[in-house]
């Protein structure tokens, strides 16, 4: 049984990662302020692409690393990756007039994000797993459940420090989490399930099932309409319908809270609502709302009242 401060460091970094994820995508109104960074749609998107694909590598390489490196070094490193993209996050602020160097900046970061992620989620939910390996489905689940908390609360905490004049805030603030999670998770062994990886990577791979692919395309296209509410709502909200930014911030942390809850939920009811109604039902739910939200018209600037012209001077003739 692992210490309870292993087990504290570990959920609590679940839930720094889900912040520092969306960080990015709650700083939307920033980058395409035509006063700040200044990005179009499409240099915002092409954004996240250096995000997701190194991600992809990230997880791929980290699952064949973490039988020679160690669960505990990949971790590390993930959490290095998260604290460089911060870092370059708030260094771009300083050229934000730069553009070309600004945004260039900005696709390190992602790309570091994209790292970062791909490193430390699976090394967590390994982590989680060998903590309690006689409720792995509760466990896991309770570490994500605190992932998608720090989702929703970024778009919170973005609204704040927007308000305040001071939106760099926030990858300050990940930042500093993230230097105390590294600080007190290299003083910790964070050991337990070590011989039952290296013991089942001995094994080699199993070859899947022809069903699985299904199940991946579906996965893959989840993973889009996720992202296009996760990356594009706020900008949605703020130039299709006239939305303010404080507006878009809360719109976007519903939607990574309901997100939360809805696993939870149907983890929960599974008993009553079994995976395979689940993956039958949903889909259609899903694409309800994507039509709604784009059927719905949009919303154009109430204009204000005509302008007052100032009175006309008045002259005095004096005598003399």
């Amino acid at each position: 049984m692992a210490p309870r401060r292993e087990i504290v460091t570990v959920y609590a970094a679940g839930l720094v990662q889900g912040i520092g994820l969306v960080t990015f995508p709650a700083a939307s109104a920033v980058f395409t302020n035509p006063h700040q960074y200044g990005l179009s749609s499409t240099a915002y998107g092409g954004m996240f692409v250096p995000q997701a694909v190194m991600a992809i590598a990230a997880s791929w390489l980290g699952a064949g690393w973490r039988s020679h490196l160690g669960t505990k070094r990949i971790y590390l490193l993930g959490l290095f990756a998260n604290l460089l993209a911060m870092t370059l996050l708030v260094a771009s602020w300083f050229v934000m007039r730069e553009r070309s160097w600004a945004y260039g900046i900005l696709l390190v970061a992602t790309a570091c994000m994209g790292i970062g992620f791909g490193f430390t989620v699976p090394a967590l939910n390994t982590l989680a797993a060998a903590f309690f390996p006689k409720k792995i489905d509760d466990a896991v689940l309770a570490l994500n459940a605190l992932l998608g908390l720090g989702t929703a609360l970024a778009p919170v905490f973005i609204a704040l420090f927007v308000g305040f004049g001071i939106w760099w805030g926030l990858p300050v603030l990940v930042g500093g989490l993230l230097v105390g999670l590294l600080l007190v998770s290299a003083s910790q062994a964070l050991r337990v399930g070590e011989s039952t990886h290296s013991g089942t990577a001995k094994k080699g791979r199993t070859k899947l099932p022809a069903r699985f692919w299904i199940f991946a395309s579906f996965v893959l296209l989840y993973g889009v309409c996720e992202t296009m509410n996760g990356n594009w709502a706020s900008l949605y909200l703020t130039k299709h319908f006239g939305a303010s930014v404080a507006t878009a911030s809360i719109a976007l942390a519903l939607f990574w809270g309901m997100v939360t809850v809805g696993r939870v939920l149907f983890a929960v009811l599974a008993e009553w609502f079994p995976a395979r109604l689940v993956s039958r039902v949903l889909p259609f739910v899903v694409m309800s709302a994507l039509l709604a939200g784009a059927w719905a018209p949009a919303t154009k600037p109430t204009p204000g009242p005509l302008p007052i012209p100032p009175a006309a001077p008045r002259w005095t003739i004096r005598a003399g």
